[in-house]
């Protein structure tokens, strides 16, 4: 009989192939003859365009160091990948299925992994065709291709077993409890700024001037040396050295490919033997909430709302989003990516590109923050819509709350990103700062009437994602069209203006929706 894993990762394939029941048989064979075509003709093609600049890449010594560093970025990447999936919606139904059924979480693990893994491997490969394709003006043979998608696919199924493993541990982990579901969410948003930063590095050209410099670039290598990822670096720059010369790299090439498959299969019994500890679940706790006098700082945002029973709402909804950990790491997400952009893309000596990507950053925040009107579920927009004038209020309160999470967060961040141009005045910092803070606030009414119109009830929903793509891309469609048509003064008046009137318009639209719906 066969072992349970493979029963378990033999089904996950035929719901992942359920759509095409009549090409199941031979839908193996088409995949590897398409991916074949696609490496060998397609890929090729592509970046046909970019030869002349690739040799020069690959005959450098910063490429040596940068390839493993972009290896490097896809481990890490491969690694997030189920881990963000697992946090985003933690569910302990399931684990208590896998406990009262007889099979070992272990199995449960291998053959979910092996099961998606044939999916995993054709994106894997696609995304190999194309270094394959930039290696193609060396005159690589087909014998080092295989080779060189042999080493991506281990390299990074290794990192995707690795964030399965960890991906289980933390689930079990942060699932006992509401607070813990919480704090998996706001976890796998901030999981991924590490790649972000690898990949600004990348465009900003920060990361080729310290591989430039011999002492940065040796300790960017004894770094990662400790990683699979440079092992696999290494057997392709052998490639690119020796192209359609296998004989006298023989050695060097299966000693690193054997030390992969090695590190894949250590990787894989290791975490059998934490799996089986992954789902060992602790009857859930449940502690009394204690509640404190508010602060002086609540008592400014009750302030700010007027007082009396409007000022408690606000303070009331205030807590509610700041007590959310997944809110807090997206703020952060936020401020984390300003802080990025500011340190490998914004160039201090273009003060309007520095404010077009601010737009474009603080225009996101706007959509986060305002998305929580409708994530929190339907119920809250019908237990406004019971209370007289309740939607007028719910509108109100949340605009003003968004207000004061927005225009703080922004003001700071553009302070200390307008202080870093030089020879700056005081009077163009404040002029900056000023239409900065007035593009967020019309944009968070923005948001809010648009997430009112179209609601969105979940992150993982398409109405979110599109939303999103809306405001961002309306805001920076706004800020070039304003300043191509009206020039640099007039265009921020002008952007200004129509925000303002944007924002007026579908909070307008979002309270018709939101007192119409049933």
């Amino acid at each position: 009989m066969p072992p349970k894993w493979f029963l378990i990762a033999k089904n996950q394939y035929l719901i992942y192939t359920s759509s095409f029941r009549k090409w199941r048989p031979i839908f193996p064979f088409l995949v590897i003859l398409a991916l074949a075509v696609f490496i060998g003709y397609i890929a090729p093609k592509i970046v046909n365009l970019l030869f002349d600049e690739v040799i020069a890449f690959f005959l450098s010594q910063i490429a040596v160091v940068a390839l493993q560093i972009m290896l490097f970025t896809f481990f890490f990447v491969f690694v997030t990948l189920p881990i963000t999936y697992a946090l985003r919606d933690i569910k302990t139904e399931q684990q208590w299925l896998f406990l009262s059924a007889p099979i070992k979480p272990s199995d449960v693990l291998l053959g979910e992994f092996f099961g998606e893994l044939p999916l995993y491997a054709i994106l894997i490969t696609i995304i190999t065709g194309f270094f394959t394709a930039v290696l193609d003006p060396l005159k690589i043979d087909m014998a080092q291709k295989a080779i060189i998608v042999i080493v991506f696919v281990v390299i990074l199924s290794s990192a995707l077993w690795i964030g399965t493993v960890i991906a289980a541990l933390l689930r079990t982990k942060l699932g006992r409890s509401a607070r813990g579901k919480d704090m998996g969410k706001a976890l796998s948003v901030l999981i991924i700024l590490p790649a972000v930063a690898l990949l600004y590095a990348f465009m900003g050209g920060n990361l080729s001037g310290a591989l430039a410099n011999p002492q940065t670039s040796g300790i960017v290598k004894i770094f990662l040396a400790l990683f699979p990822s440079t092992w696999g670096a290494q057997v392709i720059n052998g490639f690119a050295a020796n192209p359609g010369n296998m004989g006298t790299i023989l050695v060097e090439t299966a000693t690193r490919l054997g030390g992969l498959i090695t590190f894949f299969v250590v990787a894989l019994w290791i975490g059998i033997k934490m799996a089986d500890r992954a789902y060992n679940l602790e009857t859930t706790t449940f502690m009394a909430a204690k509640v404190r006098p508010d602060g002086f700082f609540y008592r400014i945002i009750k302030s700010a709302g007027g007082g009396g029973s409007f000022g408690t709402l606000l303070v009331s909804t205030f807590k509610i989003y700041t007590r959310r950990l997944h809110n807090i790491s997206w703020l952060a997400y936020v401020v984390g990516i300003a802080a990025l952009l500011n340190i490998f893309i914004m160039k201090p000596e273009e003060p309007m590109g520095v404010i077009m990507l601010s737009s474009f950053l603080f225009s996101m925040l706007a959509a986060i923050v305002a998305s929580d009107v409708t994530i929190r579920g339907k119920e809250t927009l019908f237990l406004y819509k019971k209370v007289p004038s309740g939607v007028g209020t719910l509108i109100k309160t949340r605009l003003i709350q968004g207000w004061l999470t927005v225009i703080p967060i922004v003001a700071v961040i553009m302070t200390i990103t307008i202080l870093l141009i030089p020879q700056v005045t005081i009077s163009a910092m404040l002029a900056s700062i000023g239409f900065v803070i007035g593009i967020a606030a019309a944009l968070m009414a923005f948001a809010l009437g648009l997430f009112l119109l179209k609601p969105a009830y979940t992150e993982r929903g398409g109405e979110f994602v599109l939303n999103l793509m809306i405001i961002m891309q309306g805001s920076i469609f706004l800020f070039l069209g304003s300043l191509i048509i009206f020039g640099e003064t007039r265009g921020m008046l002008v952007m200004i203006l129509v925000s303002w009137l944007m924002g007026g318009i579908f909070l307008f639209l979002g309270k018709r929706r939101l007192s119409r719906m049933e």
